[in-house]
């Protein structure tokens, strides 16, 4: 992708020389296609999950347990994913009105993002789940692997007048953002029974020794973003520019969730009639963006 965007570029400045004028007032039209770029971030997620002692599914007729201890809802159950940076594409269409050197646009942008594995391991985040870990828990694991979104946005532009076929501007944005996160997770527990001190029954260890929880799912969220934008177009002819654009994007709090694709080997449920929903969270989505664009004015 780098190398075809490279040689668009070569051929934008190989035909300024023949390049003239176009006109500065009046309707637009134009398209973008280029790469996104986005930060590594933090994936904060919690669950309403019952420990497995008090799970009806994992552990029949609550043995080991009293009355009390499994008569009521835990507190909630926190963990959180670092998440490596990512990159993708993104492609737009826009239409736009321009006069006495400002412009306004309504914008549509679709952009995919694959992310990399963070650094440092899941990270155990509240009391909880330090306590099932310390009970039974073996690995931890997940994070973030596609985003995909649909944007809309107002944008207001200043074009600098140049006296050339190069009209330089700056410009900001605001909108809203469908976005949809391929997230996964998964609690193993360990697969040797003696290494297990939910329970003290040898048989109730090993039904749970080895047994998971995994959650893959798509995620979705309808996002505040705003934009910072600078570029440069040169125009072919009176009616028709290419140029470049660069754009940095923030997003709001994304916070979606779902049942599990499976809770401790079962179905997302600990028997008492309601389902294990969990949920992600991250208020540090961001995107940086550069395109090459084609620009047809009415």
């Amino acid at each position: 992708m780098i190398r075809k965007l490279s040689i668009l570029t070569l051929c934008l400045v190989v035909v300024s020389v023949t390049g003239r004028a176009a006109a500065q007032e009046g309707w637009y039209l134009r398209t973008n296609l280029g790469f996104a770029v986005a930060p590594g971030l933090t994936l904060d997620a919690r669950d309403n999950d019952w420990s497995t002692r008090c799970d009806k599914l994992s552990n029949p007729g609550l043995a080991e347990t009293s009355a009390e201890e499994c008569a009521s809802a835990p507190p909630i159950t926190g963990w959180s994913h670092e998440v490596g940076g990512g990159n993708g594409v993104q492609s737009v269409l826009a239409m736009g009105y321009g006069w006495s050197g400002l412009r306004v646009e309504g914008e549509y942008i679709y952009r995919t993002t694959t992310y990399g594995k963070g650094e440092g391991e899941s990270l155990v985040i509240d009391e909880v789940t330090q306590q099932k870990q310390r009970q039974e828990i073996e690995t931890i694991d997940g994070g973030l692997e596609d985003l995909l979104a649909h944007g809309v946005f107002a944008n207001v532009y200043y074009d600098f007048q140049t006296r050339s076929a190069w009209t330089p501007y700056v410009g900001i944005g605001a909108g809203l953002a469908r976005t949809s996160l391929d997230y996964y997770g998964r609690f193993k527990r360990n697969d040797d029974p003696d290494a297990i001190t939910t329970f003290e029954d040898p048989l109730r260890k090993a039904r749970i020794a080895g047994i998971t929880t995994v959650g893959r799912s798509k995620l979705n969220d309808t996002l505040a973003a705003y934009q910072a934008v600078a570029g440069a177009d040169y125009a072919l002819s009176e009616k028709v520019g290419i140029g470049l654009k660069m754009r940095w994007t923030m997003f709001s709090e994304f916070d979606a969730g779902d049942r599990w694709t499976q809770l401790r080997s079962h179905e997302s449920s600990v028997g008492r009639g309601f389902d294990v929903i969990y949920y992600v969270s991250t208020d540090k989505l961001a995107m940086f963006g550069a395109s090459l664009n084609m620009t047809y004015s009415f």
